[in-house]
């Protein structure tokens, strides 16, 4: 620092110590006053907001596009995406169907309900397959149609082990093959192996009547509804999503009964964050204050000392909180993190005051004295530290990244918060109720030393050393890279997480499409063929695309289909069958079955393998009926009943009323299909559906800007994720060079020296090197949460170096003394602290948190270790140089 500074630092900062000192009751009693009104500010008015959509300024290009596209859809705005899984498909669509419609009993809480898959799409299908596979699919009817026909007569248990028995006879005869009858009797089979083990099975007619297993996707439905959000609760869509929930239940649509019901999407995904990111902080920060604390008490050996110095961390730490709620309101998924960085940051100031008052008082000054020396010995350093730190995070503050940027401000100003506390708060707390320590205990602390000499004793072995790992990182460097998935920065356990990712492996419903509209019916015809030659995309869709294609061969196909599946009825008999009648139908498939195995014995047959298991329980399952009284014997078969033919009934049903269909046409689409894609203002909307694996951040690249090139206002999840990552990086480097440039100038401006600015920005460099090489070889990449991490630990790592360099430049000692000093010990244990408070996020299961916490720790570590080996011996070396310099030449002219 140039001599004025210091004079007036020195001058003035003693002289405020020196006054809190002696209102020290005074400067409590307000600090207490304050600080609890700002705690009840806090509690009353911070709130935290996980959706994403808070972390990028509105004016951001993709921002707009997406606001605008909101404005002309407002019903796809921030839909929660509800995924029903089941054990068939027919559970899965009942169970859609019905969660769906007590989703629209409830207006309240939802303003609109959506079934993609809805009872229209159904009754339609067959319109909707391919001209070949709907001819198959008619093949495949016909054979089975006799069957189909007696069922649709009696579709009780008794009917079907009656056309069992019928089907094994006509194996038999040579009429029906093995391959046709296998499937039917493996789905037996596992029906009685079911009620054997107690669990639930649930016979798909869906696939009998397909022949074969269906698709993959068919045995789960989604569902989109739109929650009415109110913003003065605690979570504006909870009440909605735990409707859901609730109505679920209240369905049964449990894992009890081979159904699942999860959600996801934005609001779902916010609201799960949201839980997780509280608690997780919240316990991230007792984790910190805890280890900070065991740190301060190891290092101080001084309870009276370590208290004051936490009470004034603890009123800062609500100082900042206050700040937090004034000047922003809310905390977002980034800016949640601020307390953890508080505490291990801001509790630096008060560890250098609190070793440098110890220092003093082991030179035998009393404690009046002690506070001042140390003030004036560490008060510019640390007035100094608070500036640099609170540039590394004040430069995120102008960036488009708003996540950070309010990170930025929150943190920056808790700097200075905790600077003001340092020498207020901790002055007064070590004046109150004083004991006088003596000098010669505070000798003995004074005399542990935690830094080696060797640095200062080897100084050129380690600064080459340090030039060649410098030169190996500049290699790994441009391997560094940015992962553009924000599900890798979310909790990976959490439901909606895992269901989003699982929609994001399906192209077909993958939840990273994009959309274009365009004024009308013809022009997004025209662009939608256009965007479908693109490599990069799978499919597009408009309004038309839910027209089916060749509806003329189709119906003609269908109406065949009609001729020969004309059932006379559909599903149980007018008189439910009796126990008897159900046992004697059981028997004579049973007997049949054994007949058939009889005569394949000994002889190669075709009969399947599994017509030996079903006769086995089978007879275990008569024998049972047989030995119960007749009314749990009645509920016994009902219970089979309903495993085996319980959705029969509504699959013939579907299937009369899918040959019974009428042409589609675009006024024939339901009005809220429609709504999806046409807007009130008469804009089309144009799904756009990627072909690659958009989890690959090549291939989302690939993707967006191949769309782009033909529809350049684009919007959905691809283009946000994308373009939010590209604000990310574009904030990183201009808030990365922001600090590098105001760092350098401030030191050039204080010191006046380009000497002692390079001794401190030596290390740093170094140690930004190691750290972004050490993430490439530990394969953790940069993410939207742990961005801030170089800029930041520039603004840290610059502390240390200034702590060290003023103490050199004030002392006048060699380097190795300066190791043994009270500063250096300060250093080491800051640095301890540091990393036991960011360690604390590290552990989180928050997968962003513990990016943020992991790649801070490692910073930290490494800026440790370049402060305290290469900075001494790049000290020592210039001390050296100088000292060559100063020594007058030995050498004489001769005559």
């Amino acid at each position: 620092m140039t001599r004025r500074i210091e004079n007036w630092l020195d001058r003035w900062l003693p002289l405020w110590v020196d006054a809190v000192r002696r209102n020290a009751a005074a400067v409590l009693v307000a600090t207490a006053v304050v600080t609890g009104i700002a705690a009840v500010y806090t509690a009353l008015n911070l709130e935290v907001n996980t959706e994403e959509d808070s972390l990028f300024d509105d004016e951001v290009a993709h921002r707009v596009v997406e606001i605008e596209y909101w404005k002309i859809f407002p019903n796809l705005y921030e839909n929660i995406v509800i995924l029903v899984d089941a054990d068939t498909a027919e559970q899965a669509r009942d169970g859609a169907a019905a969660l769906a419609a007590r989703l629209e009993e409830s207006p309240d809480l939802f303003s609109g309900v959506y079934l993609p898959q809805s009872e229209f799409f159904e009754e339609h299908a067959l319109l909707y397959m391919d001209t070949e596979e709907l001819e198959d699919f008619a093949d495949r009817l016909a054979r089975v149609q006799p069957y189909l026909a007696s069922l649709a007569e009696d579709g009780s248990l008794r009917g079907l082990s009656m056309m069992l028995a019928r089907g094994v006879r006509a194996f038999r005869d040579g009429d029906v093959t093995g391959t046709n009858l296998g499937p039917m009797l493996e789905r037996v089979d596992a029906a009685l192996a079911a009620r054997r083990e107690g669990e639930p099975y649930h016979l798909s007619w869906a696939e009998v009547v397909a022949g074969g297993p269906l698709e993959d996707g068919a045995k789960r439905r989604l569902i989109l509804a739109q929650p009415i959000r109110d913003f003065g609760a605690l979570v504006a869509a909870g009440k909605p999503l735990s409707a859901v929930h609730r109505y679920a239940e209240e369905l049964g649509l449990t894992e009890e009964n081979g159904v699942s019901v999860r959600m996801t999407g934005d609001v779902a995904l916010a609201y799960e964050e949201m839980g997780l990111v509280e608690g997780q902080a919240r316990a991230a920060g007792v984790a910190s204050f805890l280890m900070v604390s065991a740190l301060l008490l190891f290092a101080l050996r001084s309870l009276r000392v370590v208290l004051a110095a936490l009470i004034s961390l603890i009123v800062g730490l609500v100082l900042t909180g206050a700040f937090a709620a004034v000047s922003i309101g809310y905390l977002n998924l980034i800016s949640v993190a601020f307390a953890v960085l508080f505490i291990g940051l801001g509790i630096d100031f008060g560890v250098h005051l609190c070793m440098g008052y110890q220092e003093s008082l082991a030179q035998g000054l009393d404690h009046p004295s002690a506070l001042r020396a140390a003030s004036a010995r560490v008060g510019g350093s640390l007035v100094l530290c608070a500036v640099t730190t609170a540039i590394g995070f004040y430069v995120f503050v102008p960036t488009d990244f708003a996540g950070v940027a309010q990170l930025g401000l929150i943190s920056g100003t808790g700097m200075f918060v905790s600077l003001f506390c340092s020498f207020t708060v901790l002055p007064a707390m070590l004046s109150v109720g004083l004991r006088e320590e003596g000098a010669a205990r505070a000798a003995r602390r004074a005399q542990i030393h935690l830094v080696p000499g060797f640095p200062a004793r080897h100084p050129v072995p380690i600064v080459i050393g340090a030039v060649v790992v410098a030169v190996a990182a500049l290699f790994v460097l441009p391997e560094a890279r940015f992962d553009r998935n924000p599900l890798l920065v979310r909790d990976p356990s959490a439901a909606s997480v895992q269901a989003f990712q699982e929609l994001l492996e399906e192209s077909r419903t993958s939840p990273w499409s994009l959309d274009a509209v365009s004024d009308d019916l013809a022009s997004a015809e025209t662009l939608a063929a256009e965007l479908s030659r693109l490599p990069t995309v799978e499919s597009v869709r408009t309004v038309k695309s839910y027209v089916p294609g060749d509806q003329a061969e189709k119906l003609e196909i269908i109406e065949d289909v009609a001729v020969f599946l004309a059932p006379r009825r559909v599903g149980a008999p007018a008189e439910p069958a009796t126990v008897e009648e159900v046992i004697v139908a059981l028997e004579g498939f049973e007997k049949e079955l054994a007949v058939s195995i009889r005569e394949a014995s000994g002889s190669p047959s075709e009969l399947p393998s599994s017509a030996a298991r079903v006769r086995a329980s089978l007879g275990s399952f008569l024998d049972d009926l047989r030995a119960q009284p007749p009314d749990a014997a009645e509920a016994t078969i009902r219970e089979l009943e309903r495993s085996l033919v319980g959705s029969l009934s509504r699959q013939l049903d579907l299937l009369q009323r899918a040959i019974r269909v009428d042409p589609i046409t675009l006024d024939a689409l339901p009005d809220d299909l429609v709504s999806r894609m046409i807007s009130a203002s008469g804009h089309v909307r144009i799904q756009i559906f990627p072909s690659e694996d958009l989890t690959q951040p090549a291939a989302l690249e690939r993707f967006v800007e191949s769309v782009q090139a033909v529809a350049p206002r684009v919007s959905g999840s691809a283009v946000a994720i994308y373009s939010a990552s590209r604000e990310v990086v574009k904030a990183l480097q201009q808030a990365f060079t922001a600090a590098v440039i105001a760092i350098a100038v401030l030191l050039l401006l204080i010191w006046r020296t380009v000497g002692d600015t390079a001794m401190v920005m030596a290390p740093m460099t170094l140690a930004g090197l190691l750290t972004a090489s050490a993430a490439v070889l530990l394969g953790v990449p940069f993410n939207f949460a742990d961005v801030i991490v170089l800029p930041l630990l520039l603004g840290i790592g610059v502390d240390t170096s200034i702590h060290l360099v003023h103490r050199s430049r004030i002392s006048g000692a060699g380097e190795e003394q300066l190791l043994q000093t009270s500063t250096a010990n300060a250093v080491v244990f800051s640095a301890f602290t540091t990393i036991a408070s960011f360690g604390s996020l590290a552990l989180a299961t928050h997968r962003g948190m513990a990016s943020l916490g992991q790649l801070l720790t490692l910073g930290v570590t490494l800026t440790l270790l370049c402060n305290l080996i290469v900075l001494p011996a790049l000290l020592e070396l210039r001390a050296r140089h100088r000292a060559r310099r100063r020594q007058p030449s030995t050498n004489f002219p001769t005559a």
